[in-house]
């Protein structure tokens, strides 16, 4: 009997990355496969996938398949729902993919420290018949705590502050493992954009300029009609959020996803360089992507609805600080 075919494996592993400008050092990161972020996962809705993860770290470590109903068994929350991987050592995981959309893959021992040190990348499930767009493009946001002496990652993951507050927030910005991020693209060139927030703590208020588009999908699951985007958008740590867009902005000139540094500034997190022109006309608005399996979740319009209130306030004796 044939022996059956070893699955493709996923490293955790040291590696360095060009975060900052190609004039400063490379920084020491934990990465999948020696990338930052780790790389595209990518299959087909109704596959079987299959990865052997093997650790290469220096500590226990875990694979969390975030937003993807799969098996408990397949979860990789060490401690719960499996052992930690030790440092050496493998296992393998292997699921179905009943749902199409954007999810993403990251460490779930000592997530805080592990996430933040690079362990996170994107995993995307393709739609039988995919969307009409020019260009499926996957972009990763985070943030780094940089050493401002060595452009190394900050080593105080134990600070009473960060824990305090629900996680650390960095001192770097970026997209797909670099500061400045940016693409090329053509006046008039529809495009998804699959945004995953991989931060620890930070929230994402985003703009689009020189960008026409429409919300197609929220963590994976597709929205009954395309909403547009007249607004800022909101994307907390581990969200997704699917886009259609449309390049409005003339060609030499730029478009760009902007994001709010808090006050009356934007900056720019992702930059697009505007090169030619790909029609004359401007497509109809998309349709709606296709819904996902068993989504129907029965009796909600007969459910009783609770209010729950958050006040906020990190300090235990402070009156706010309850719920």
């Amino acid at each position: 009997r044939a022996a059956r075919a070893a699955a493709t494996e996923l490293r955790a592993e040291q590696a360095l990355a060009q975060i900052l400008p190609d004039e400063y050092p490379a920084t020491e990161v934990w990465a999948y496969d020696g990338q930052l972020p780790g790389p595209v996962l990518r299959s087909t809705q109704g596959s079987r996938f299959e990865r052997r993860f093997v650790n290469r770290l220096g500590e226990p470590s875990s694979v969390h398949w975030h937003g993807i109903r799969i098996d408990n068994a397949m979860d990789g929350v060490s401690g719960l729902t499996q052992d930690p991987v030790p440092p050496g050592g493998s296992f393998d995981y292997a699921f179905d993919l009943p749902d199409a959309g954007t999810y993403w893959y990251h460490a779930h021992t000592s997530s805080m420290e592990q996430v933040a040190r690079g362990l996170a990348g994107p995993l995307i499930v393709d739609e039988a018949e995919a969307p009409d767009v020019d260009r499926d493009e996957v972009w990763v946001l985070d943030d780094w705590l940089l050493d401002p002496e060595t452009f190394q990652i900050d080593s105080g993951f134990d600070r009473m502050m960060d824990l305090s507050h629900g996680g650390r927030t960095g001192n770097l910005v970026g997209t797909n493992g670099r500061y400045g991020y940016g693409i090329e693209a053509a006046r008039a060139e529809r495009l998804r954009l699959r945004l995953v927030n991989a931060a620890n703590a930070r929230i994402f208020v985003l703009r689009l300029e020189g960008l026409t588009g429409w919300i197609v999908a929220l963590d994976g699951m597709p929205l009954p009609e395309p909403e547009p985007v007249t607004a800022e958008m909101i994307l907390a740590p581990a969200q997704r959020i699917d886009l259609i867009v449309d390049v409005t902005a003339e060609p030499g000139g730029e478009a760009a996803l902007l994001r709010d540094d808090r006050g009356d500034e934007w900056g720019v997190q992702v930059r697009v360089a505007v090169k030619g022109e790909a029609a004359r006309n401007a497509r109809p608005a998309p349709t709606a992507l296709p819904p996902n399996p068993h989504m129907d979740v029965p009796g909600v319009a007969e459910a009783r609805r609770l209010e729950l209130q958050m006040e906020g306030g990190a300090m235990g004796g402070m009156h706010s600080a309850r719920y």
